[in-house]
């Protein structure tokens, strides 16, 4: 059953079509209306309740795009396809046979605004994509590759990206195996790049020669001397942080208080973690409780002693190992959902 499935070519009576529609057709109808009728999942990851340790599985955000897929383990192979030397088909038990590698990696959707739950943090284990792309054999002029999972929904990236050693077709997350909802039985991880090329319920592998397919996820910037026109794919994270503790709109009691939350920089390691306490008019460094990784949320703390009474904007930022900063601002040139990354900014008064 696919979605085009469900658009019959044939009218009801008096449309000018068909008397009836057959009871198969009726039947599969009304099955095909059903699958529509379930809404994809969006949900978030509570921040204040950050934690050392990966993100659990069931706190995991979830983004989906469509339905999520009844997959069976048993009749699930993996597909090399396109332009390649030697077309393959992969089933589950001889994935789980490859070489294991091991990575933590945290995800966010690019539609995550500042401060948003649309970011988690796991350690996901499997396979390296890159060797199985080398027994296909990609051709000379191979640049890209379509990764395509059970949903319907497929991402395009450069071969270059998919060969890299850290690119993982996943079976586990967490030292578990995948859960339905974050894709099991296989996914892909494309590791320090926004979630949508992470494809869940992975089938097809393609490689495409020739310029890259038109896609959504892209730049859209606007300016007087050339409006709206496109600026590239949406691709590696920005920079960013984000307040576990305290909350936004809290009261606190006291004149201490240890600020936390995370910080990650997708490809580039976070060098720094800053705290304003006084409306970003000065900025404090923050301290980092474990040594920055590529690909991988840090956390941060910070001791804040309280001079007075009354309400306090408070604002963090993290900067990255190539000189990367999160801006006060989003540009105003961009008119697109993604990337946002402005610092963020929380009032609480203090008792």
């Amino acid at each position: 059953m696919t979605r085009e499935s469900c658009r019959w070519p044939s009218k009801w009576l008096g449309d000018g079509g068909q008397l009836l529609l057959s009871r198969r057709m009726l039947l599969v109808s009304a099955f095909g209306c059903a699958i529509e009728a379930q809404e994809p999942e969006l949900s978030s990851f509570d921040f204040s309740i950050l934690d050392e340790g990966p993100t659990p599985a069931d706190l995991f955000f979830v983004r989906e795009h469509f339905p999520a897929p009844g997959v069976s383990a048993a009749a699930w192979k993996l597909s090399v396809t396109g332009a390649v030397a030697t077309p393959l088909e992969i089933r589950l038990d001889e994935l789980a046979a490859q070489p294991r590698k091991d990575l933590p990696v945290t995800l966010e959707c690019a539609e995550n605004p500042s401060a948003g739950g649309l970011v988690s943090h796991a350690e996901w284990s499997g396979a390296r994509l890159g060797p199985l792309l080398e027994r296909a054999g990609p051709s000379a002029g191979a640049r890209f590759v379509r990764l395509s999972g059970a949903d319907g929904f497929s991402r395009c990236i450069p071969l270059t990206k998919a060969m890299h050693p850290d690119t993982l077709i996943a079976l586990s997350m967490n030292d578990e195996k995948l859960p339905a909802k974050h894709g099991f039985p296989v996914r892909a991880v494309i590791p320090g790049w926004y979630g949508m090329d992470s494809v869940k319920w992975l089938r097809g592998v393609e490689v495409l020669p020739g310029e890259a397919p038109e896609q959504g996820y892209t730049r859209q910037v606007r300016s007087l001397l050339t409006g709206a026109r496109p600026d590239g794919p949406v691709a590696g994270m920005n920079v960013k942080s984000a307040f576990s503790r305290p909350l936004d709109g809290a009261i606190l009691v006291g004149r201490r208080f240890i600020a936390r939350g995370a910080a990650w920089a997708g490809e580039n390691r976070v060098r720094q973690v800053e705290i304003s306490v006084d409306g970003a008019k000065s900025w404090q460094t923050a301290r980092l409780l474990s040594q920055p990784k590529p690909y991988a949320w840090v956390h941060w703390s910070y001791e804040w002693t309280i001079k007075s009474v009354g309400p306090h904007e408070l604002a963090v930022r993290a900067s990255d190992d190539s000189g990367r900063q999160q801006p006060a601002e989003r540009s105003s040139q961009r008119i697109d959902d993604y990337e946002h990354n402005a610092y963020q900014t929380i009032r609480v008064t203090v008792r």
